[in-house]
């Protein structure tokens, strides 16, 4: 009786492993060699179910971030094809690596693990820039404002590198400065910012200006503007002459 009840178990394995799809790689691993940082490496690899029913990809999980997996979606017929592409993102990533790629299926063996493996030849560093913007004075006492009035200051900006100065962008805090716009300076030659301040609130402020540029050393020089602001100011705008400029 035990050795009858043995026999139909081993028939109902065999029956159910008969009819399931059955899942296999040509290659499980795939070694990418030497690769430039910041190239993404891609490899597919092909499958073919070699069961007796459909085979369904239920989910391709890699083991980090840097690894995209995508792979065939519908399920695949007995004796059809499939196959999962693998991306790794290089960039940020020099030296040696490995990943893997767990695959869950419907397959007689449900769970299969995909490596990939490399090395990522690090970035030459890029040359420090030669260009270097030199501010004789950053911050200046405007004095005692009223609201609305405007004052004006000239700040000398010299480029005093091996390179061409290029300034890429001028930006205030607030709206309530205004400047001239200057691109690029030649090495040894200056520039004239010219700052128009108009305050628009009372007491005592202080504005920053940020000058953005190519400067190798401080790529952001910052300019502060500060100033007094009372209705009661002994200045009358247009009415003498602005001590702010140079």
């Amino acid at each position: 009786m035990k050795k009858l009840f043995l026999l139909s178990v081993v028939w109902a394995v065999s029956s159910l492993l008969y009819g399931q799809s059955i899942i296999e790689f040509e290659k499980e691993s795939h070694d990418f060699g030497t690769i430039q940082e910041g190239k993404i490496a891609t490899y597919d690899f092909i499958f073919r179910n070699k069961g007796k029913s459909p085979l369904i990809l239920q989910s391709v999980e890699p083991s980090c971030g840097c690894t995209t997996p995508d792979y065939t979606r519908e399920p695949v017929p007995p004796g059809g094809k499939g196959k999962i592409t693998v991306s790794y993102n290089s960039q940020g990533r020099p030296n040696a690596f490995t990943k893997t790629i767990t695959v869950r299926t419907n397959s007689t063996e449900p769970v299969k693990v995909l490596y990939i493996k490399g090395f990522v030849n690090p970035k030459a560093p890029t040359p420090a820039s030669q260009a270097e913007l030199a501010i004789e004075k950053t911050e200046y006492d405007l004095g005692n404002l009223k609201p609305g009035q405007t004052a004006i200051q000239k700040v000398i900006l010299k480029s005093v590198g091996k390179e061409d100065l290029r300034i890429s962008a001028i930006r205030s805090d607030c709206n309530c400065v205004t400047y001239n716009n200057i691109s690029s300076i030649s090495p040894g030659e200056s520039a004239v910012l010219e700052l128009k301040y108009t305050p628009r609130q009372k007491g005592s402020l202080t504005e920053h200006v940020m000058i953005y540029s190519n400067d190798g050393k401080i790529p952001t020089h910052i300019i502060k503007l500060k100033a007094f602001v009372s209705e009661g100011s002994p200045l009358r705008e247009n009415n003498q002459k602005n001590p702010f400029g140079l």
